[in-house]
């Protein structure tokens, strides 16, 4: 990508932790540009192998069960939700460039580990103990992608929001988003050529073949990992967008430092009720775990309904796949626009309604759409373009309302969600063995209306200008200051009772210097 925003640009060109773009004359900061680069390698690798060929993968080598995909999603979940809170604190405490680095090493052996599996299974379905034990080591190697890929999922993102200023800290969402869903465009691109070259069908020994390239780019991938720097990340002052050359008070009390470290996002006004704007962020993870449950049910399965139910070939089923990313960054950068004026809330709340609504269509209209694919797949690609497109700007509000030393913690926490989603998964994989997929569609959707209808508890307590917000928070750290360095001299004098404030012309109490 040889252009980029003027908005991208986080600080000067004399910034030495800035990185200068490619083909173009404009920097940007280091962990941005590099969460960039990693989220797009590592949406093309995941979206070439972890969707549709890894689940009909799994579905193949074990007798066509649903419930061989529920299990090892289950697996993948349990690993995640295990490891995410002891990830997320780390995280915090010590660099999370360090966290990150023995992620991207960990992504590396867990390639490795997975290309071996392949390479024991063969070229044909296994039976009996082999197939049982190929069961077992996928399991197991699930469980590794979970906990290695909670790194990126939490502290990569952690340190990309810090990274970011307030204010604008949805546009950089809106790249980050775009970033992974562009590049998740390709690697269905490239599963068609392979699956082009090496046949079309849904052969164990073709989809191996294609799940090893998908290998090769995860080692790309988790290289990414090795480049971010801590020291890159904004200051307090500049992510809320305050002038560094203003920050005349340096060496003020440590009591004071302390505060302003721990990055308070927002006073606790009560509003709703007892709700306030410290339970944003429980709101947004306890309705994002109800639709993840709802998701995870059907996640994995819609590719195995367009196989098994509508008869489409491996890449007829990828073509879908590709389109789909492309839906949902148009989604996402129209939602994007619209929350400028009708607020970030409000938008979600809309664009994932109209979702969940062409989601009961496919339930009740399910014998004649099936009948129709040329109607079923729009139908489903836009779905899913507008129940994913509001990523943006949850993530947004999620990291406006935390305190940037939590943001790790709060990041890793979406591993319990996607447990949630991985979780469910199992139960979908039986219910669509016993029932059939229109049902856990149904289930999929009655779930999601009610996350839907839980974000509506943020619409009185996150503002509906995000610039206002940005502004509102300039404004009191401004008026913190001022009234912390007023009050500095009785503190002082407090302290020492012998202190002068007049014997020292070159003592300046009120700016806190001395």
């Amino acid at each position: 990508m040889c252009s980029s925003s003027p908005s991208l640009n986080t600080a000067s060109e004399e910034n030495p932790h800035n990185v200068r773009i490619p083909c173009t004359s404009k920097t940007v900061n280091r962990n941005v540009f590099w969460s960039l680069v990693l989220c797009t390698f590592y949406g093309l690798a995941d979206n070439l192998w972890a969707g549709t060929v890894f689940a009909a993968y799994l579905e193949v080598t074990n007798d066509d069960h649903n419930s061989a995909v529920g299990y090892v999603e289950g697996a993948n979940g349990m690993a995640a939700l295990l490891t995410a809170i002891p990830v997320g604190y780390l995280a915090d405490k010590y660099p999370r460039s360090r966290i990150i680095w023995i992620g991207g090493v960990a992504l590396i052996l867990t390639a490795a580990a997975h290309s071996s599996v392949l390479f024991y299974v063969g070229d044909s379905a296994p039976t009996g103990d082999k197939q049982q034990t190929s069961l077992l080591l996928y399991l197991f190697i699930m469980a590794l992608w979970g906990s290695a890929g909670g790194v990126v999922n939490g502290p990569v993102q952690a340190l990309y929001a810090d990274s970011t200023p307030s204010g604008e800290r949805s546009t950089y969402y809106v790249y980050l988003f775009a970033s992974y869903m562009l590049s998740s465009c390709v690697g269905p691109l490239i599963s068609i050529v392979l699956f082009q070259y090496w046949g079309n069908d849904w052969t164990v020994e073709q989809l191996k073949n294609v799940i090893l390239v998908g290998m090769a780019l995860e080692v790309v991938a988790a290289s990414c990992m090795f480049f971010f720097d801590d020291a890159a990340a904004l200051k307090e002052e500049e992510e809320e967008g305050k002038d560094k050359d203003k920050d005349t008070d340096k060496d003020t009390d440590t009591d004071k430092d302390k505060d302003k470290d721990k990055g308070e996002p927002a006073k606790k006004h009560p509003c709703c009720g007892s709700l306030t704007t410290a339970h944003i962020p429980y709101i947004l993870f306890t309705f994002d775990l109800i639709v993840s449950l709802g998701s995870g049910m059907t996640v994995k399965f819609f590719p195995l309904f367009f196989k098994n139910d509508c008869k489409l070939t491996p890449t007829e089923v990828q073509v879908i796949y590709l389109i789909v990313p492309i839906v949902m960054v148009a989604c996402s950068g129209l939602g994007s626009k619209l929350a400028k004026s009708a607020g970030r809330v409000q938008t979600i709340i809309t664009v994932k309604t109209l979702g969940v609504s062409l989601l009961f269509s496919m339930v009740f209209f399910e014998d004649y759409l099936q009948q129709t694919p040329l109607l079923l797949v729009p139908i489903y690609i836009l779905r899913t373009g507008l129940i994913n497109s509001t990523y943006p700007l949850q993530e947004s509000i999620l990291m406006d309302f935390v305190p940037k030393n939590e943001r790790a913690r709060w990041k890793s926490l979406e591993s319990v969600s996607q447990f949630g989603w991985c979780g469910s998964a199992v139960l979908g994989g039986l219910l669509s063995d016993k029932f059939d997929y229109s049902f856990t569609f149904l289930i999929t959707a009655i779930l999601q209306s009610v996350g839907v209808l839980g974000y509506s508890l943020l619409l009185p307590l996150v503002p509906r200008s995000e610039k206002d917000l940005a502004e509102q928070r300039k404004s009191a750290m401004s008026a913190s200051a001022s009234t912390d360095d007023l009050t500095r001299p009785l503190l002082d004098s407090d302290d020492d009772p012998n202190a002068d404030l007049n014997t020292d012309p070159n003592t300046s109490r009120l700016t806190g210097v001395v």
